[in-house]
């Protein structure tokens, strides 16, 4: 009954509005009787991440064309709007995005601005190409403190070079040279402006330089994403 009693005390100092000893219960009780609204969502958003690339390749006479930015993450999200549990293929774009500005973020600016920067450079006949990997890595440790954070950084970004290689080459058909990314960051209205027609926060982008297009081992994995792309883009698919 002692129990009962307790809680029944307790409880009735937080509900009552004016009770005398709601303060002094508050401080001892508050973290076993009261809640937040962002118990339900501990880590809300207030961002959304989209992922766009743009890829480049050589025409019949040599030309070196450069595609339109392609916005991966909408076509992801366009086929499988209104449905409950989408596939989770549905999300490689933003996990792998998100995947990579956790990596991004634990370097330093010195690192963040060069990341950003090309990794090509001229070869000794006079063409294009990737930037050694030990050249690479020297040249970002010389602008931070942690070596372990730039390796992290480099595996994913050879990550999503491969990974958007294989897309560009299934949504062009053609073989692909280059590729480049960019996260564009959409933070929706406040609550108050919801039904606002007018954007209260600006688009914002962080686009990450050209890297050497990486062919898949495998020819097969493109017939794999252009049945993916298919599905996510149907007709409207140039």
């Amino acid at each position: 009954m002692g129990v009962i009693g307790a809680y029944v005390f307790v409880s009735a100092t937080f509900t009552i509005p004016d009770a005398p000893a709601r303060a002094a219960v508050a401080d001892g009780f508050a973290p076993y009787f009261s809640q937040r609204w962002n118990v339900f969502a501990p880590k809300i958003l207030r961002v959304n991440s989209a992922m766009q690339m743009q890829v480049q390749w050589r025409d019949d006479d040599g030309e070196l064309v450069t595609g339109d930015w392609i916005g991966v993450t909408d076509m992801e999200f366009a086929a499988v709007r209104g449905i409950p549990a989408p596939s989770r293929v549905s999300k490689n774009s933003v996990n792998a995005l998100g995947a990579y500005l956790e990596r991004y973020d634990e370097v330093s600016e010195q690192q963040q601005e060069r990341v950003q920067d090309t990794f090509i450079q001229r070869d000794d006949d006079g063409g294009f190409e990737a930037i050694p990997d030990e050249d690479l890595l020297a040249e970002l440790d010389e602008l931070g403190d942690d070596p372990d954070a730039v390796v992290s950084l480099i595996r994913y970004d050879y990550m999503l070079t491969r990974y958007l290689t294989v897309f560009g080459e299934a949504y062009y058909d053609r073989p692909i040279e280059r590729v480049r990314w960019q996260a564009q960051y959409d933070r929706p209205n406040d609550f108050l402006h919801r039904f606002d027609d007018e954007r209260q926060f600006p688009l914002s982008t962080t686009t990450f330089g050209w890297r050497q297009a990486q062919a898949p081992d495998d020819p097969s994995l493109i017939a794999v994403f252009d049945e993916v792309q298919d599905r996510y883009a149907g007709e409207d698919r140039s």
